[in-house]
């Protein structure tokens, strides 16, 4: 539900910005609003899982997700739907890491997680197709609100059923974080809408400048904070194994792909090519659900190949098929050129979710799985947010000094495929990374040394996770 809502939207588009008059380059706030507050909160979501019980904070996310989609439905002006898409974004955060929290704390490490987390990315696959396809036919059919409005009752539901079906795992001791959970949401924030602002009034000005000066500089007060915290929300210990610190670039880039792609690729079919809503979801779907079946593929030979090969192979393809969907033309064919080229960006995205998720995973005990599922969908998360407002920055310059004497179908084709080759550059990184920093196999006695907390020791807490990865080696897992 969380990632079709990212994707629903993105079909909806062209039609919310005509409905609400967005200034050039606001509209990508419906998309970055959203993606902000999702990868910001995403590690306080999973802490008040852990410290306040996983099943209560999901039902309690659900229900404020089905608030926050009624008022995105019913919104007015961009300032309202802005405002709703941020309140959705922050909801789906504590639901979607109290989500994958609980799979990785239901099941062992081995084949069984593997399976576990292959069905998690291929349903995130899913709410992707799905939310293209949706997307399209709710705004022809029935009105583009309703892309909002159809959370309400499946969150309800899905809310009901959580406290029936989900399992509830013993609560940690200890405290919430609340000031390092806000420095880095504002921090980010800033961030955020000083690269989106570029695209309206340049990289010069002191409003584009300021906001990206103060998130690196509340970024910084943060790690510093952290640091000193007796209960920090992002203990740094996490990121000193150098397998999870891979990860999360890696994570992070492919975020900066997915939503990167789905953003521009929307704009140019329905502004370029001339598809319709409808029209332009079904063109969508077959390479979301040849991601799909790369995705759900992948835990069968993650064992035997290794997550290394299958990331650096991976990454190089995506990055292959975003600098291909660079070069179409305002005339390309869709099946020979449109298609095979987000085809192959989707077949390298499919390989590369599930390893690098269980390379992020790795390594730590039950008590900290909602921590590390945290920072692993933050990575994504914030990666898509930064992506999209460098990539739509991208776009709109480009667009706005092409306008000058161009014709706009060829102004904005020139902008929305500089910016795929930018994209391009950009996942490319993640085949240095892979080699450099990932493990062939993340190992499940690779347990951090944390700090003392609740009065164990830390050689007790480490040797008791140890001894936990030993016997899951020798079961066989």
């Amino acid at each position: 539900m969380v990632i079709l809502d990212t994707t629903i939207v993105n079909v909806a588009l062209p039609t919310i910005d005509r409905a609400l008059s967005f200034n050039l380059g606001d509209i990508s706030w419906v998309v970055n609003g959203y993606a902000l507050t999702f990868g910001a909160l995403l590690l306080f979501g999973g802490r008040s899982g852990d410290l306040l019980g996983r099943r209560r904070i999901l039902t309690a996310a659900l229900g404020a997700f089905a608030a926050a989609s009624a008022v995105a439905g019913l919104a007015q002006t961009p300032g309202m739907l802005i405002g709703s898409r941020i309140a959705q974004g922050a909801a789906a955060a504590f639901a979607q890491a109290t989500a994958l929290a609980l799979i990785v704390s239901t099941f062992p490490a081995g084949p069984a997680r593997n399976r576990a987390v292959g069905v998690f990315a291929a349903m995130e696959g899913l709410g992707a197709g799905l939310g293209l396809l949706l997307g399209g036919l709710i705004v022809e059919t029935i009105s583009w609100r309703w892309v909002f409005l159809v959370n309400v009752p499946v969150a309800m539901t899905v809310a009901l059923l959580s406290l029936r079906v989900v399992p509830a795992p013993a609560r940690e001791r200890g405290d919430i974080d609340v000031t390092g959970a806000v420095i880095a949401t504002v921090s980010l924030g800033a961030l955020v809408f000083g690269l989106s602002h570029a695209a309206e009034h340049g990289w010069g000005v002191a409003s584009t400048a300021g906001p990206i000066a103060a998130g690196v500089l509340g970024l910084a007060a943060f790690v510093t904070i952290e640091r000193h915290s007796s209960h920090p929300l992002t203990p740094l210990w996490v990121f000193a194994d150098r397998n999870r610190g891979g990860a999360y670039l890696i994570q992070a880039l492919l975020g900066a792909a997915l939503f990167g792609f789905f953003f521009l690729s929307t704009l140019l079919l329905q502004n370029v090519f001339g598809y319709k809503p409808l029209k332009a979801g079904l063109a969508f779907l077959p390479a979301v659900v040849v991601m799909m079946v790369a995705a759900g593929l992948v835990p069968r030979i993650v064992g035997r190949v290794g997550v290394r090969p299958l990331v650096a192979i991976g990454t190089a393809i995506a990055a292959g098929g975003m600098w291909l969907l660079g070069d179409l033309q305002p005339n390309s064919a869709y099946a020979t050129g449109i298609l095979l080229r987000m085809i192959v960006l989707t077949v390298g995205l499919g390989m590369v979710f599930v390893p690098a998720t269980l390379a992020g995973v790795s390594g730590v005990d039950e008590e900290h799985s909602g921590l590390v599922s945290g920072v692993s969908t933050t990575a994504i998360q914030i990666g898509g947010a930064v992506g999209v407002a460098i990539l739509a920055t991208i776009a709109a310059t480009t667009i706005r000094h092409a306008a000058l004497g161009t014709p706009l179908r060829e102004a904005l084709a020139n902008g929305y495929t500089h910016a795929f080759h930018f994209g391009a550059l950009v996942i490319a990184l993640g085949v240095p990374i892979a080699l450099v920093f990932l493990r062939l196999r993340p190992r499940p006695e690779d347990v951090p040394i944390v700090p003392p907390h609740n009065g164990k020791s830390t050689a007790k807490r480490r040797n008791t996770a140890v001894r936990r990865g030993q016997r899951k080696s020798k079961k066989g897992l």
